[in-house]
């Protein structure tokens, strides 16, 4: 096997294909690390929101607090799109890596075509300036491929490639809701009572002394605690020598 793909490449044919695929890792490089600036840019601003959710409900501003609140929702829906794109890329640059170290695995290089067409058209709408080097990558490897390769190898099946390709495209957005699930708050649902103890907290800098607290809000202490465990749970505060 080794000695047929080594008749496969001269190497002026392997110089230049190899090249293509380095300039092309290079901007997948450049694209995943924008991508990943942009995801982080939207989890600040998720952040930042959030706490303004709270800090409306608190000052009885629901109004306001749902505008925020509507706000971090598009920002979770655009982060997911943001994240799954990194993650395409990601797959596609571990591909391009391979196939640039070991050269002779010819089996790699076509089923990166139909990889290929399926992540052009997922970045569109996010990253439409890579699309086009993707574009152009494709047909590169079409073109080598057909002239290099498919007289010699046995022809794959289209529909075992778009298969490769619809399982990453899928375990890629489940990975992206994921992630994003866990990175994202959620929408803070507070009741009154919730309300108080944590306008309470704010005010007294972070620290609550649990008998005053009762005393002026006319809460049992017992009620507070269970207050500030679910506070906790909500990802509002953070209970120390609980």
């Amino acid at each position: 096997m080794s000695r047929m793909n080594e008749d496969l490449f001269d190497e002026e044919t392997r110089i230049i294909f190899r090249n293509k695929l380095e300039n092309s890792l290079s901007i997948l490089n450049a694209q995943i690390e924008r991508l990943r600036l942009r995801y982080s840019e939207m989890e600040a601003k998720s952040k930042e929101y959030f706490e303004k959710v709270v800090e409306c409900l608190v000052n009885m501003d629901e109004d306001r607090a749902k505008i925020y609140a509507e706000e971090i929702v598009e920002i979770k829906k655009l982060a997911e799109m943001v994240k799954k794109s990194q993650l395409l890329l990601l797959q596609v640059k571990i591909r391009l890596e391979t196939i640039i170290e070991i050269t002779e695995v010819i089996g790699l290089i076509v089923p990166l075509t139909s990889l290929l067409t399926e992540v052009e058209d997922e970045l569109k709408p996010i990253a439409p300036e890579v699309v086009q080097s993707l574009h152009e990558l494709s047909v590169c490897i079409e073109e080598f491929a057909t002239t290099t390769v498919y007289n010699r190898l046995e022809p794959v099946k289209y529909e075992e490639l778009s298969s490769e390709a619809e399982k990453i495209l899928r375990e890629a957005q489940r990975n992206a809701v994921e992630i994003v699930k866990n990175k994202f708050p959620d929408i803070p649902a507070l009741d009154e009572k919730e309300i108080k103890i944590y306008a309470y907290i704010s005010k007294n800098g972070g620290e609550i002394d649990l008998k005053k607290c009762s005393e002026e809000l006319k809460i049992d202490v017992k009620e507070i605690k269970d207050i500030l465990t679910s506070l906790e749970e909500k990802g509002l505060i953070e209970v120390e020598g609980a």
